[in-house]
C-alpha cells in the first residue's frame, strides 16, 4: 500500500504536520510514502517536508529521515519505497538531502545496483523478496 501527502495530522490543505505520521504510516504496514521536499529557510537552509502553496506546517526533512529509519522495518521486512517530489532547487540543500538519506538510512538505503540485475534495457528488476530492508527512493523534480 501507499500513502499520499503522510505528514498532515489533520487534512493535506491545512494542519499541523508531524514526522510521528511517517512512523505510523510504515508501522501499519504501508510501503511506499511521498516526501513533499522544499528547499528551508536562510540561514540553517535545512531542507524541509511541507504540502506546498498550503497552510500545512513545515518538518524537517532531517526529521522525517530519522522517523522513517527508525520504523520502516518494525511491522514488514518488504522494501520501502520514498516517492520524493522535489521542489529543493539548491544544490547545496540538494547535497544536504543526499547526506542524510545515506547516513541515517545507511545500509538500508538501495544504492548501487544488485549484481544479478544490470541496468540494461530488457533486463529484469529484482523481486520485492530479493530487496527485503532495502529503501529504495523515487525522485520526481
Amino acid at each position: 500500500s501507499s500513502d499520499l501527502n503522510t505528514y498532515p495530522t489533520a487534512g493535506q490543505f491545512s494542519g499541523i504536520s508531524s514526522p510521528e505520521m511517517y512512523r505510523q504510516t510504515l508501522l501499519s504496514g504501508c510501503r511506499c510514502v511521498e516526501l513533499d521536499c522544499w528547499k528551508g529557510k536562510p540561514p540553517e537552509e535545512e531542507p524541509i517536508i511541507t504540502h506546498g502553496f498550503t497552510m500545512t506546517t513545515e518538518i524537517l526533512f532531517k526529521d522525517v529521515i530519522e522517523a522513517i529509519a527508525e520504523s520502516a522495518f518494525k511491522t514488514s521486512n518488504y522494501p520501502v519505497v520514498l516517492s520524493f517530489e522535489n521542489h529543493v532547487d539548491s544544490a547545496k540543500q540538494q547535497a544536504k538531502i543526499a547526506d542524510y538519506c545515506r547516513n541515517i538510512f545507511g545500509e538500508m538505503l538501495l544504492t548501487e545496483t544488485l549484481e544479478k540485475y544490470p541496468l540494461e534495457p530488457g533486463a529484469s528488476l529484482p523481486s520485492p523478496h530479493e530487496l527485503m530492508g532495502k529503501i529504495l527512493i523515487k525522485n520526481k523534480k
